[in-house]
């Protein structure tokens, strides 16, 4: 499951650091996080919703579960942003090594937490 996680992971931090990359040249860093970091969510979402955790997409049940999983990567994305402002606007580093650093943290914090909670069992 983990490596599941992983692999759509992957694919949703792709999505987040191309956005980041594209959009930094004209958003401050820290909008710019934001904005990829909620739009490769929504993917990510959908895909690990189905594909990791194995459950259909039930009317009823899907927008409770959203909100759980929006909550959750509400805490990841203030964790992203307070690593990548630590690494750009604290340490002097460039945006991108920030980035992998802050994505791989929250990777692994919104399984274990999306885990705990939301798809026990």
């Amino acid at each position: 499951m983990l490596a599941r996680y992983c692999v759509v992971g992957a694919l949703a931090f792709a999505i987040d650091v191309s956005i980041t990359m594209a959009l930094a040249r004209v958003v401050h860093y820290l909008v710019t996080n934001t904005v990829a970091f909620l739009l490769a969510n929504a993917v990510q979402f959908v895909v690990a919703h189905r594909w990791v955790f194995g459950r259909a997409f039930e009317p009823g049940a899907l927008p409770r579960l959203y909100v759980a999983t929006l909550a959750i990567s509400a805490a990841g994305l203030l964790l992203s942003n307070a690593l990548v402002y630590l690494g750009v606007g604290i340490l002097g580093q460039a945006l991108l090594p920030s980035k992998v650093f802050a994505a791989v943290v929250v990777l692994v914090g919104n399984f274990a937490l999306r885990r705990m909670t939301i798809y026990r069992g």
